[in-house]
């Protein structure tokens, strides 16, 4: 069993970024009632300042020592998802709840396989986007709860091989993540994305990358509840951290998440599928 304070080991491509250092400040801060500790880090490619020498988390040599000991395992590299499947290789057999940060893998075949390596090792494992928690969502949802919401538009910013997940994950904490096919008709910096789910249902996703996206392509969500849309802008940024985490935290505790195995899995499907279709022309394609 875990001691009073649970004990979590770090691994990351380079520790200096922005969810190591947030994470790091709410387990610190506001959630320092959770007793959730980074006590060890290890990072394949050091970059800037020492991280875990300003922050005094021990550094680790390797990635076996990080997570030596410890009670749960944060597998970062928010910026170099194509690490994520050498890591989760790496700490998947020691059997400890796993949270892996924004999305699996940067395609479906390493994402099929990183959970398959958490079936055979019956590691608990957790991935998602912090918009999946935004502040805004969490209070609107619940008003509509167990009942269908029959269409959807989101809209986002970033590149979307590495930012389209947050909308993405916008899309499917609200309409589910039963997606049976999508078309994506936009551009590289422009996406113009339909998701169909296996009911019928639709909804649209706009993602666009620009110098200045920040100031006029937010993060919103509305969806169709009978002749009438609910929704909001996300402006709480703060706010969509502190809840993911939250539940990142209360997953370390019990090995459990409101998120299935399978939306993760449907995520990266998704994420892939839209870039088959842009490429081709902007033509329907299945998802598994």
């Amino acid at each position: 069993m875990p001691s009073e304070i649970l004990r979590v080991g770090v691994v990351d491509h380079h520790l200096n970024n922005w969810h190591a250092d947030t994470f790091l400040r709410l387990l610190r801060g506001p959630l320092a009632s959770e007793k959730v500790e980074l006590v060890r880090a290890w990072e394949s490619n050091p970059v800037g300042d020492d991280w875990c020498e300003k922050n005094s988390v021990e550094r680790a040599d390797t990635p076996q020592e990080a997570i030596r000991g410890v009670d749960a395992i944060l597998l970062l590299a928010p910026d170099n998802i194509e690490d994520h499947l050498a890591l989760a290789k790496v700490v998947l057999p020691a059997h400890k709840p796993t949270f892996i940060d924004k999305f699996l893998a940067p395609n479906s075949v390493e994402a099929e396989e990183i959970v398959d390596l958490a079936r055979i090792y019956r590691t608990p494992i957790f991935s998602a986007s912090a918009l999946r928690y935004a502040v805004e969502m969490e209070e609107i949802l619940p008003t509509v709860a167990g009942e269908k919401l029959t269409d959807g538009r989101f809209t986002g910013m970033g590149k979307w091989g590495t930012y389209g997940v947050h909308t993405l994950c916008l899309a499917m904490r609200t309409m589910g993540h039963n997606v049976v096919r999508l078309i994506d008709t936009g551009t590289e910096k422009s996406r113009t994305i339909v998701l169909e789910f296996a009911d019928g249902r639709r909804a649209s996703l706009d993602v666009r990358f620009a110098a200045n996206q920040g100031d006029f392509c937010p993060w919103t969500f509305a969806a169709k509840h009978g002749d009438n849309y609910i929704g909001a802008t996300v402006g709480d940024h703060e706010g969509f951290y502190h809840n993911l985490m939250r539940n990142v935290c209360g997953f370390f505790k019990s090995g459990k998440v409101d998120m299935s195995v399978e939306e993760a899995l449907s995520t990266v499907q998704c994420l892939e599928a839209a870039e088959t279709s842009r490429k081709a022309g902007g033509v329907w394609v299945k998802l598994k």
